[in-house]
């Protein structure tokens, strides 16, 4: 598929695969980008990711399950060329017409790369627990050390373990206290502070709809012009990422162009030195409204070049015949990074 190019080239130069497992309709479900296994994907939610070379290298587990994807394609054997009206055969060709060598640019049935349908109501902090409790410890030792030493006439080795075996109790029995506590005082004005940044959104999404631009689109162009920007010369070391949340939205209307300035929360993962290296940033974007007619759309898709009419590969970004340059062909495109 078009959507899968940019990637697959990267972890061949790499030797990476890499094995998702979705859970879809109480099945789980799997893809492979050396295509090993593909299952068709309707609104599944993500897993895990393993990444192999020789053996394997990572599992990554935190994905956002409100996201769904979507990865279905057409299973019919045949395929028409609409250039020259010739059927062949969808396994025995390199996504060219064997008759009049006309590009057919396949694409997913149903593309939902990652379309967000739900909003944060919880915050999600991997630290939270371990702060919690490095507190409770911190305190347990303070209250331990000044009962010990007070009650105690002499002050031995002895008594040293006793602090220690008391404070690893008390913490404990003081971290749930401390846990619900923190959670009673702290997380309802921190999920007041998302509900609204999830209202903005929401607000957001309704601006666009009013000028006839819908969500999962702009979701999805997003993703696919993220794969083209990470897969590109510039980031060389990059061979996957995720985006886990989107933070803020701004709609900007400029020079008569729709704009969207997206701010998202990325994990990205990077192959070097033989190892997988995992990291999360907020990164924020442009993406500019693109106002023609020529999409690519489901399936099949045989392109003309505006210039000389001839077939057109849109992965090779320009027509082969006369090298006039393809800018884009998706309703949304990456205007620029902004940070």
């Amino acid at each position: 598929m078009i959507v899968d190019e940019a990637q697959k080239h990267r972890l061949k130069e790499y030797g990476i695969n890499i094995k998702t497992k979705y859970k879809a309709d109480d099945k789980i479900l799997e893809r492979n980008t050396d295509c090993s296994k593909n299952d068709n994907i309707k609104q599944g939610i993500i897993l895990e990711k393993d990444y192999y070379s020789k053996t394997l290298l990572k599992k990554e587990k935190d994905f956002d399950s409100r996201i769904l994807y979507t990865y279905e394609f057409n299973e019919s054997k045949n395929i028409k060329c609409n250039n020259c009206g010739a059927i062949s055969d969808i396994n025995t060709i390199d996504d060219h017409c064997p008759y009049c060598n006309s590009s057919f640019n396949i694409e997913y049935n149903s593309k939902e790369l990652g379309s967000k349908h739900y909003y944060d109501l919880i915050i999600k902090d991997k630290t939270y627990i371990i702060k919690t409790y490095i507190m409770d410890f911190v305190i347990s030792f303070i209250i331990s050390s000044i009962y010990i030493i007070s009650t105690s006439r002499t002050f031995y080795f002895f008594d040293i373990l006793k602090i220690v075996v008391a404070t690893v109790l008390i913490s404990l029995l003081l971290f749930y206290v401390f846990y619900y506590l923190d959670a009673l005082i702290l997380l309802p004005s921190l999920k007041r502070k998302k509900e609204l940044q999830n209202q903005n959104q929401k607000d957001f999404f309704y601006e666009l709809s009013k000028k006839n631009l819908d969500k999962i689109t702009f979701y999805n162009n997003l993703l696919y012009e993220l794969r083209e920007l990470y897969y590109s010369d510039k980031y060389k070391n990059i061979i996957d990422f995720d985006i886990i949340d989107y933070n803020s939205f701004k709609l900007i209307e400029k020079n008569n162009n729709i704009y969207v300035d997206v701010s998202v929360d990325i994990r990205i993962i990077e192959y070097k030195n033989q190892k997988i290296v995992s990291k999360r940033t907020d990164k924020k974007y442009r993406m500019l409204w693109a106002r023609q007619n020529d999409f690519l759309s489901p399936g099949e898709n045989q392109i003309k070049c505006h210039n000389c009419s001839s077939s057109i590969d849109v992965r090779e970004q320009k027509c082969k015949y006369c090298g006039t340059k393809i800018n884009y062909y998706q309703q949304w495109y990456l205007d620029k990074e902004l940070d």
